[in-house]
């Protein structure tokens, strides 16, 4: 599958994000640990990712590095969103990006004239938490499955686009955890008692924490960003798909602030970013006709 404009978009999006991180640790070097190790993990990537793209334009027929350059802008997320994790940490960097849970705190306080988990405990049922954590968890799987299914039917400038939307998206959730760091309700606020499932609830649970190890990821609400542009990329593409999305998708935005990982306001923020996204990849479309092209 050869690579297309989508694809230069995608990694340019990569490497603006790894050289504001870089300028970022070496701005605030004084107060971050273990800076250097830091700085040099971004420029390494930089690194890397040009010299991958060079590589396959130099060897444009081997099929390996046509591989890599199609699929390369998810590892890029999956390291990204690792290394937040030693970036925005008030325990391991004090001083450097202190928690905002009171902004956004105060925020549902004024939409709502109180705080949204605690209003919900009155609704939570065991059944009820065991599934929304499912459904939860799923934020992983939903947008793979999309990209899967384009990419093994060949459907090139689909996969490469859908690609490039989801990169977009994951990258400015990432911009809005370090202006706004917070470590959600279930953390800042007492409630009257802790959520339990039936069989697979804090499993999943526990999981999530060691998959998600930035515990300052709330606003925005990547678990409402991201199912809203696969939904929307289901809708153009597979409208099947997209119909099997949709109740998943709206118990999937439901379920983050009814576990306790966000606040209403991410939530919103999530849906606005979303929406931001959309009208990029809109701009970025032609007619549909020109869509379905297999490689």
């Amino acid at each position: 599958m050869r690579p297309s404009r989508y694809n230069l978009i995608s990694e340019t999006i990569i490497l603006l994000y790894l050289a504001f991180v870089s300028l970022l640790i070496m701005f605030f070097r004084d107060k971050i640990t273990g800076w250097k190790a830091l700085l040099g993990a971004q420029l390494l990537a930089g690194v890397i990712l040009i010299l991958l793209m060079n590589l396959q334009r130099a060897f444009g027929r081997s099929r390996p590095l046509l591989i890599v350059r199609n699929w390369i802008a998810l590892p890029y997320v999956f390291f990204s969103y690792r290394s937040l994790h030693f970036l925005i940490n008030c325990r391991r960097n004090p001083g450097f990006l202190p928690d905002r849970d009171g902004w956004l705190i105060a925020a549902d306080r004024f939409l709502f004239g109180s705080d949204p988990t605690i209003f919900l405990e009155r609704f939570t049922f065991p059944w009820l938490t065991e599934l929304m954590q499912i459904v939860y968890a799923s934020n992983y799987l939903l947008p793979f499955i999309l990209i899967l299914i384009l990419y093994l039917n060949r459907e090139r400038l689909p996969f490469q686009k859908s690609l490039y939307l989801l990169t977009l998206g994951y990258f400015l959730s990432f911009l809005g955890y370090f202006l706004i760091p917070a470590i959600g309700p279930r953390f800042t606020l007492t409630h009257s008692f802790p959520l339990k499932g039936v069989f697979l609830q804090e499993k999943i649970c526990h999981l999530l924490y060691f998959m998600e190890e930035c515990p300052r990821d709330c606003f925005p609400s990547g678990h409402t960003e991201i199912p809203l542009i696969t939904l929307w990329l289901a809708h153009r593409f597979k409208r099947v798909l997209f119909w099997i999305y949709l109740p998943i998708v709206i118990l999937l935005v439901c379920s983050t602030v009814y576990l306790r990982f966000h606040y209403v306001v991410d939530v919103i923020a999530g849906v606005l970013l979303a929406w931001i996204v959309i009208l990029a990849g809109k701009r970025e479309w032609p007619q549909k006709k020109e869509l379905p092209q297999r490689d």
